[in-house]
């Protein structure tokens, strides 16, 4: 929904009491995620991994299968990747920080260290883009007996200069590393330290050694993480999975809470197949929802709203499901939504708005776990602000802000991943670009990004899984929909051709149940025994294939499209 209209001096009046967004601080989630969920044989440098050393050389490569570890939440999942001998090293990014602690964990197996006393390193941390500046080391060396030792520098690669353990680790076996590097105002004093364990505590643990190497050697603002194969006579055979970077100890040991698919009406974790069709006919008739509940025989029809409203399904009550809801534009004080509860199947009636606001903005601003009502209401003229405003499910006081202006159009998600959503708008950047820009509610940030062009069309989600909404929008080349997305776990932008811009809806969604949005359309026909959702499986982007609706439905996943 792109729309335009002046801002009323009843816009000024209705909300001049209200409250403004909070800045409150909350828990982040992880910076990074890296399960080596690729297959077995591929390239690092082919998925999301950049080589800055040794290009070329015994390229590492993806090994299965990945490794485990109790509780820890990477345990498992995907694959690994071995290291040995010497040749390629590469580093993958994330967001750089400039305050507070970053905490780096993985998982490894090592089959075998040298007896040399500085032993050899195979991880560390670096500025982004990498360079040289290579911080927080992990070494591995042997004993005589085959006892392992890990080390941890700032820095220094000389024995003298290296923190080694007591050689009390066991060839062949798993154990979860965490190097820990804290910020420290000063030039010379971040410290570096690290824990080695075969369990993940609940609660941060004193460090296992900490680097000694901190007054000599100059600080950084982490940025990347890196993987090593060193000399031939001194590197280890390490296998390395579950890369997980963060900035509390929380997000890098704890899992994340299960995300809920969008358009999810019995609460499966699955997106659900669902269109809208005007069964009363004329401008203002009957809607009826027709739902196929993705992986039960179970459809579901359901009266609701008329042609003239918004489709706005999100779970307003909590329960894990998507309550069929709409609004329905109006004079001010007289639109509202009209939401039926999954919880207990009763009607709620929010009075919120005015004719030509923009409700698809509505998401969980609060982090409560419940959808709060939203609207967007852009600038008149160029120049003009736009303002955002939600009713908050933890008080029921409404909220506003001044975020966008007149050409902006918005794109909200939880681009941080504190569970509560950001505010965000598409803007022309000028030639032929667009700039994203946010405001952050985790840290009450403002930050920007060029992506795309200002034509495109936002199709917001999480694609990576990570917990944190990626930019992503599609435009049409060759009459094809062609979807591009940046990833917020880090690397380049992924883009890939699905669906005809000339017949098709997009439709995305989490139509496998994998946590990761899949990219969907939906294709009307004039037999509805040819109209189909088409979903791109996000794992390995095979099809799923779903008869569903007719011509002159509208699908409703297709909502908060701008």
């Amino acid at each position: 929904m792109k729309k335009n209209f002046a801002f009323g001096i009843s816009f000024v009046l209705a909300l001049a009491a209200l409250t403004f967004f909070s800045s409150n601080v909350s828990a982040q989630g992880p910076l990074l995620v890296e399960d080596f969920n690729y297959g077995a044989g591929s390239l690092l440098i082919n998925n999301n991994w950049t080589a800055h050393s040794g290009a070329g050389t015994n390229q590492i490569a993806v090994s299965a299968p990945g490794l485990t570890l109790a509780g820890y939440p990477s345990s498992g999942v995907g694959n690994a990747v071995t290291l040995a001998l010497t040749g390629e090293d590469v580093n993958r990014p994330f967001a750089t920080q400039s305050t507070g602690s970053v905490y780096a964990a993985f998982m490894v197996t090592v089959s075998d260290a040298t007896l040399d006393a500085a032993g050899g390193y195979f991880f560390h941390l670096g500025p982004d883009p990498v360079g040289t500046t290579f911080r927080g080391r992990v070494f591995v060396k042997k004993d005589a007996s085959n006892n392992l030792s890990f080390g941890i520098s700032k820095a220094a690669t000389a024995a003298a200069d290296i923190v080694f353990t007591p050689f009390s680790y066991s060839i062949n076996t798993t154990y979860l590393i965490v190097v820990k590097y804290t910020i420290v105002d000063g030039a010379t004093n971040d410290t570096v330290s690290m824990i080695v364990s075969t369990t993940v505590p609940a609660n941060e643990p004193a460090a296992t050694v900490t680097a000694s190497d901190v007054a000599t050697q100059t600080d950084i603002a982490p940025g990347t993480v890196s993987l090593r194969q060193g000399a031939t006579a001194t590197s280890p055979a390490v296998r390395v999975d579950g890369i997980r970077v963060g900035t509390t100890w929380a997000s890098i040991t704890q899992a994340a809470a299960p995300v809920q698919a969008p358009i999810d009406f019995n609460g499966d974790g699955k997106t659900d197949y669902a269109v809208v069709r005007n069964t009363g006919g004329g401008a203002n008739g009957q809607v009826t929802w027709f739902v196929n509940q993705n992986g039960s025989a179970n459809n579901t029809v359901t009266p609701w709203g008329i042609a003239s409203d918004f489709f706005v399904p999100l779970d307003y009550d909590g329960d894990g499901k998507t309550d069929v809801a709409v609004w329905r534009a109006g004079a001010p004080f007289a639109a509202a939504f009209y939401i039926l509860q999954s919880s207990n199947n009763t009607l709620r009636v929010d009075v919120f708005g005015q004719s030509l606001d923009d409700p698809s903005v509505t998401g969980d601003y609060d982090g409560d776990g419940k959808d709060d009502p939203a609207i967007y209401r852009p600038g008149a003229n160029s120049g003009d602000p736009s303002f955002w405003a939600f009713r908050a499910s933890t008080t029921g006081v409404i909220n506003i802000r001044q975020w966008g202006q007149a050409g902006d159009f918005p794109a909200p998600g939880d681009y941080d991943g504190d569970g509560k959503y950001d505010l965000a708008v598409q803007r022309n950047a000028g030639g032929g670009q667009a700039r994203f820009w946010f405001y952050l509610s985790g840290t009450s940030s403002i930050s920007s990004t060029v992506f795309g062009t200002p034509t495109d069309t936002i199709v917001p989600g999480d694609y990576d899984g990570d917990g944190k909404t990626d930019i992503a929008v599609t435009r049409s080349s060759g009459g094809a929909l062609v979807w591009s997305y940046l990833p917020s776990s880090g690397g380049s932008f992924v883009s890939f051709t699905w669906g005809s811009s000339s017949t098709d809806f997009t439709a995305q969604g989490d139509y496998d149940g994998d946590g990761k949005i899949d990219a969907a359309v939906w294709r009307p026909s004039a037999d509805p025994a040819a109209t189909y959702f088409y979903a791109r499986g996000s794992s390995n982007g095979g099809l799923f294939l779903t008869e569903w609706g007719q011509t002159g439905d509208y699908p409703i996943a297709n909502y908060n499209r701008h």
